[in-house]
């Protein structure tokens, strides 16, 4: 059984709801994201299209939309809900269906607490 490891990400005043943030915390090679729906934190990985930086993404619902090609993705469970929109192909952009995309996974979550005003993200368990 492998050892829980908690990687203090952030504080309370750090977030506002509805706005993602960027933390420095690091995990296989993803810049780990937070965000805050109503009274509960969330962590989450890089968009799985390109790696994009979700923290930046636009927040309806419990959905973020990646600020670099439209994919969207459940904040509450990582799954992913829209495709991107456009994909770069040999530097041009291509706009097409889901069909005519790659097929992506769902993006990467993790555990979160918080204790006192800091908030914590569960590295391993």
């Amino acid at each position: 059984m492998s050892q829980e490891n908690w990687i203090k990400a952030a504080q309370i005043d750090d977030l506002e709801s509805g706005q993602g943030f960027e933390t420095d915390v690091e995990i296989d090679g993803e810049t780990i994201a937070l965000f805050q729906i109503g009274n509960k934190y969330y962590a989450l990985g890089e968009c799985t299209h390109e790696q994009g930086p979700l923290c930046q993404g636009i927040i309806e619902d419990n959905m973020v939309q990646c600020p670099w090609h439209s994919a969207r993705f459940d904040i509450t469970t990582g799954k992913l809900i829209e495709f991107p929109a456009a994909c770069r192909v040999t530097g041009n952009v291509t706009v097409g269906t889901q069909e005519e995309v790659e097929t992506l996974s769902d993006c990467k979550t993790y555990k979160v607490k918080v204790e006192g005003d800091n908030i914590y993200i569960l590295e391993s368990e």
